[in-house]
């Protein structure tokens, strides 16, 4: 007898890792496919902000570590001169977001996801102890 094996499908979108608001392009180096609950959050959180703005925002929540700043570093490409905007200013309804898109990942891990799928592949950031 035959054994059906039923896959579940994960339907992903297009991130525009720089927005194109911002000057982002269609290339596939700043695309990155991610499950749009996902997507949706992002947005959420920091709209389409620049990396700088992105940082800044991040530096800002009252649930980041404690000791700890985000820097964020040009590392190669166009730097980004336009600011963003469209993120929201809602502190609690921002910390749900971050705890379901990051699961409640280290804090350091979570910066590592952001850099490697989210953040315009023209910067980084790097975690720094105060």
């Amino acid at each position: 007898m035959k054994k059906k094996i039923r896959l579940k499908r994960i339907l992903t979108e297009e991130h525009h890792r720089r927005p194109r608001s911002l000057g982002g392009s269609n290339d596939a180096y700043n695309i990155s496919y991610v499950v749009g609950k996902s997507h949706r959050k992002w947005h959420f959180l920091f709209g389409n902000l620049n990396p700088t703005q992105i940082c800044e925002k991040i530096n800002n929540f009252y649930w980041k570590p404690e000791g700890v700043r985000l820097v964020c570093s040009f590392i190669n490409g166009n730097e980004v001169t336009k600011r963003g905007g469209t993120d929201s200013k809602y502190d609690e309804k921002c910390q749900d977001a971050w705890n379901s898109m990051f699961k409640k990942l280290p804090f350091q891990k979570a910066i590592n996801y952001i850099n490697s799928v989210w953040l315009d592949p023209s910067y980084h950031f790097y975690v720094r102890r105060k």
